[in-house]
């Protein structure tokens, strides 16, 4: 199964991989203008390794724009920030600015390391709290605070000018590049890729949520919530304003929409973060925005997103970056321990004192081997047979640190082999080679979209490509490498340096 995370809903979907032949044949079910299946194609399992593919993209250079956020009402938007004393013109270090490919945040002077750049007062936070006190504020009370944050945005959207956040919805984008408002056409592009089946994925849990909310608050409440304003459409919309302009730590159960925060725009060596300041001697918590290095006046200010694959930048931002480390390729892999192994409790126990879980995500990248972490997990997934010794209670302390040298050869030959067998299935999924995509991106005329797509292909091809190259060369290795046993007893001088037994001087000695 090949999977993603989503830390702005606080939950995790994983959803089934398969090929896009399979989900034409699904039967669709239209989500607003897009589509979604009802049921999903079977896995493409790696022994007992479980794959997880990326996904996120917009074709920008090495910045980007998360939402491309109108421009033409940032100045109404900004007085309304500092009428509201949102921010106060003696302190404030930035301020919104019309870029050619969106709005995003500019330095209005010289900006020190770690200085305050923006901050916003709680009460002017979209969260859950705002929602549960707004007029529609008793129908909210038990829902997910993304809900009801989500029918806030629709509630006051609908309000017109006569919104106390008109300013700052005018501001929100009125549609979205992320993939789950793709034509069908256009999804076709992402055949193979884990773009394609995290938006199903996605598309399929937001729907299942809306049913949810005609059921049980649309229906029984057809005065407060018309279908004109909360219909799957709009639905859609919110659900993606705040997958694309929500950060850490304003997700989860925290989750809320930051203006004139949420304005700055990607790079993968950005300057500023997200951080929840407390009120000094009583005074309002605040959303602020951290200066991580130092910028000169008239700089475009930017944010990092995160430590996140090509993929996953185009599946919650509707962009892709092309820096030359992003253009690299990276490709995001989920393990799991299989609930079907016998020693299935053992292993989990061993994993969660390294600090992981019976399921971890490693990302792959298009240069340089996998991380020893990585090996570690894999060599604990595959420990087996005469090698299980390691997970009796005796050496649940030492499991971890033994295994993350080679065990056996049976074990790395597993590994490896796993490893090589589900990168050549996952790259067996792509309709086309990285000399197609290359083409692709030369020629003249081709789409936004169907250019976010062809790099999003060809950076997860490279990653696994370069990973099951990794593997087949270790293969090769296996009969050189040192393993426990030998380890072992030179550990207790029965093996010289060479590997030699010293069994003959023990007794030659007298020893014994």
């Amino acid at each position: 199964a090949w999977s993603l995370n989503s830390s702005f809903l606080g939950v995790r979907y994983t959803q089934p991989a398969g090929a896009m032949s399979q989900i034409a044949a699904t039967r669709l079910v239209q989500f607003g203008q897009a589509a979604c299946p009802t049921r999903v194609p079977k896995s493409v399992r790696c022994a007992s390794a479980r794959g997880t593919r990326p996904a996120r993209i917009l074709a920008a250079p090495a910045c980007a724009v998360a939402t491309t956020a109108p421009t033409q009402n940032l100045d109404e938007f900004w007085q309304w920030m500092k009428q509201n004393k949102v921010v106060d013109e003696a302190k404030v270090a930035v301020q919104p600015k019309a870029f050619e490919e969106g709005a995003g945040l500019v330095s209005n002077r010289e900006v020190k390391k770690n200085e305050v750049l923006l901050a916003v007062p709680e009460k002017f936070l979209m969260n859950y709290k705002a929602a549960i006190a707004s007029k529609i504020g008793n129908y909210l009370e038990g829902l997910k605070p993304w809900l009801a944050v989500t029918l806030f945005l629709l509630h006051e959207r609908s309000l017109g000018a006569a919104s106390d956040w008109a300013p700052y919805i005018s501001v929100l984008p009125s549609s979205l590049d992320l993939p789950m408002y793709w034509s069908e056409d256009e999804l076709k592009e992402l055949e193979g890729t884990q773009v394609l089946e995290s938006t199903l994925g996605y598309l399929g849990y937001a729907q299942s949520e809306y049913e949810g909310l005609q059921e049980y608050v649309f229906k029984p409440n057809p005065d407060v919530f018309p279908e004109d304003i909360y219909n799957a459409e709009s639905f859609l919309w919110a659900f993606g304003i705040l997958r694309s302009r929500t950060f850490d730590p304003f997700v989860g159960d925290d989750i809320a929409l930051v203006p004139g925060a949420d304005l700055i725009n990607h790079t993968d060596y950005g300057i500023a973060l997200w951080q929840r300041k407390k009120g000094l001697f009583g005074g309002e918590p605040t959303a602020a925005l951290v200066s991580a290095n130092a910028a000169v006046a008239g700089e475009q200010v930017y944010m990092n997103y995160g430590d996140k694959t090509n993929s996953q930048l185009l599946l919650d931002y509707g962009f892709v970056s092309t820096s030359m480390r992003a253009m690299e390729g990276s490709y995001l892999l989920s393990l799991t321990i299989p609930e079907t192994d016998i020693n299935f409790g053992d292993k989990a126990d061993i994993s969660e004192l390294a600090g992981l879980a019976e399921s971890w995500q490693f990302t792959l990248k298009g240069r340089g081997g996998p991380s020893d972490e990585m090996l570690t997990y894999l060599r604990l997934i595959q420990l087996q047979g005469t090698d299980s010794f390691l997970l009796e209670s005796i050496f649940r302390d030492q499991a971890w640190p033994l295994i993350s040298l080679p065990m056996s050869v049976e074990n790395e030959t597993a590994v490896c082999e796993c490893m090589v067998e589900g990168c050549r299935a996952a790259l067996a999924a792509y309709p086309t080679t990285i000399a197609d995509d290359e083409r692709a991106l030369a020629e003249e005329g081709l789409s936004p979209r169907g250019r976010m797509a062809a790099v999003a292909r060809m950076g997860e091809k490279r990653a696994l490509l370069s990973t099951m190259g990794y593997f087949e060369q270790r293969i090769q290795l296996i009969p050189s490498l040192e393993y426990y046993q030998e380890r072992r007893l030179k550990s207790l001088g029965l093996l010289d340096d060479e590997g030699e037994s010293t069994f003959e001087d023990f007794f030659d000695g007298g020893i014994a």
